[in-house]
């Protein structure tokens, strides 16, 4: 009879709605102590050196980098991710990198554009050193390369200074033009157009030049021509044709 009597007074005990609140609130506290003490180290964000490589400014591009898009990484962790941030207007030149909020270093080193829901939208692979490349179907190729690297490849205008001569491919000589750093009316270098130039180049009135997007750009009241580099010694004339227009420095 002791043992029944015991047995009642526990479970009344346990019965008594303040013990049971008690019990609930004390099993809710354990609980989330475990969740978190397991959430922690999911939610945090260690970046690899990998990672830590990629933090600062970079440019996304098209293959003839006629569109281009700064972008900065950073290794403060987001959801999925680390954050970057994007020029204004970049998502106007490539509207699939609107959805683009973090981005991530995959197991096998590729770098990966993500959106908020953990969709990659670009994904590059390293093609050279420090120059990243991927593929979106239907956009053609994107290219990934340091602001640094790029302004290191820019033509100044030192480069282009001197003497030229403009002719066709395989024939003589049309004209011959000297390009100087003055700067006569502020919207580009002076250009001289010297003596026995051809009519078809002579009447385009050439007077001034500058360097626009690592092109060169000689203008006049008759229109402008533009220029890309070949070699440091030859600029052919653009968009390209089956008789092709060069500048080529004189010797």
């Amino acid at each position: 009879m002791t043992v029944v009597a015991e047995r009642d007074n526990v479970s009344h005990r346990l019965s008594w709605p303040g013990c049971a609140m008690s019990y609930r609130l004390v099993l809710g506290v354990a609980l989330m102590v475990l969740v978190s003490g397991f959430a922690a180290p999911a939610l945090a964000q260690v970046p690899s050196d990998a990672a830590k490589a990629m933090v600062g400014a970079w440019e996304i591009s098209n293959a003839a980098r006629d569109k281009t898009c700064p972008v900065t990484f950073t290794i403060d962790p987001g959801a999925g991710g680390f954050k970057l941030t994007f020029d204004t207007d970049c998502s106007k030149i490539f509207p699939s990198l609107r959805d683009v909020v973090v981005w991530m270093i995959a197991p096998n080193d590729a770098l990966r554009l993500l959106d908020s829901k953990g969709t990659v939208i670009l994904d590059f692979s390293e093609v050279e050193s420090r120059m990243f490349e991927a593929e979106r179907k239907g956009e053609g190729l994107y290219f990934l390369r340091t602001q640094a690297a790029i302004k290191a490849e820019t033509v100044t205008p030192d480069q282009v200074t001197g003497d030229w001569t403009l002719l066709r491919e395989m024939e003589k000589p049309l004209c011959k033009l000297t390009l100087s750093t003055a700067a006569p009316d502020g919207q580009g270098f002076k250009l001289t157009v010297k003596p026995g130039c051809d009519v078809t180049i002579a009447g385009l009135g050439f007077s001034t030049w500058r360097i626009e997007s690592n092109e060169l750009v000689l203008a006049g009241p008759g229109g402008s021509w533009r220029f890309a580099e070949s070699d440091t010694t030859t600029w052919e004339r653009i968009p390209p044709s089956i008789d092709p227009m060069v500048l080529m420095r004189q010797q």
